[in-house]
């Protein structure tokens, strides 16, 4: 085939077709977030006569009585406690455990180690979390949760950070030691500036985890101060009858620092996740 504008037809096809799926792919994943925020603004009437259509009348006040009936506040506050705190632990074992595994005292049979966590599904630690808490007279705390949300996600995080540190030249640190570094300036000043996207990604990843979790804040949260948003927002469905339109303003409440979190950290967690994919 001869060029069309410069480019052989069958090309200009094949650019066309990847753009229509990659849009289609896109309007496909979006859809269910705007039709959550539109069926946030309904009341239970509309939504079942007008699912998929724009509101007939428009109830802002969904968003206030969904943040009044699920003590949204307070919960959100809960939520962002245990998450920072679950970040920060996680950003300095796997920071300082990635770089003892992949450039001081290389051990694959460490790495192999912290990677067969991903192979544990959550399900599994939910009793023996509950009967450790137990014990250690835990239950119904805070704390608890960020160790099982630190638990959870330290098996990908160290995976995460071990490619990461893996792309960076090892000439950095042995320019460093003859510069007369030590092994905890190196990481300090010069490998922990360098791995800042590495520790986005990891820290974005776990915010995901940790903010949208159901199931662990259910089981090891009992006080009805100490609840999470993501529990706090359950128990705006009813037994009997559930206001959708509450329902799924809670939901963008709730999704709105997810959103927030990814789009400040965007090129971070894209360098971060592609990092030692090409080597050379």
């Amino acid at each position: 085939m001869r060029s069309f504008f410069g480019k052989p037809l069958k090309y200009k096809i094949q650019g066309t077709v990847k753009y229509v799926f990659l849009l289609l792919v896109s309007v496909i994943s979006l859809y269910p977030f705007v039709w959550v925020l539109i069926t946030s603004l309904k009341d239970n009437n509309d939504i079942y006569g007008n699912s998929f259509g724009l509101p007939r009348v428009f109830r802002w006040e969904n968003y206030s009585e969904a943040w009044k009936g699920a003590s949204a506040g307070r919960s959100f506050f809960n939520s962002l406690f245990v998450c920072m705190i679950t970040l920060v632990i996680l950003a300095v074992i796997t920071s300082m455990g990635s770089y003892i595994l992949t450039r001081v005292a290389k051990s694959k049979l460490l790495s192999t180690y912290f990677s067969l966590g991903l192979m544990i599904p959550i399900h599994a630690l939910l009793i023996p979390s509950v009967l450790i808490f137990k014990y250690l007279k835990l239950t119904d705390n805070l704390f608890s949760l960020v160790l099982v949300y630190t638990a959870v996600n330290i098996s990908f995080s160290m995976f995460i950070m071990n490619g990461f540190l893996k792309s960076i030249p090892k000439e950095i640190d042995e320019a460093a030691t003859i510069d007369g570094c030590g092994k905890a300036r190196v990481f300090f000043q010069i490998l922990l500036p360098i791995a800042k996207p590495g520790l986005a990604t990891v820290a974005t990843l776990a915010f995901l985890n940790c903010w949208n979790d159901l199931l662990l804040g259910l089981v090891v949260i009992s006080t009805p101060a100490k609840r999470t948003l993501s529990v706090a927002i359950s128990v705006l469905k009813g037994s009997y009858l559930t206001q959708y339109g509450l329902l799924c303003a809670g939901f963008a409440i709730s999704i709105a620092p997810v959103v927030i979190m990814y789009l400040l950290f965007q090129k971070q967690v894209i360098a971060g996740m592609t990092a030692g994919a090409v080597k050379g």
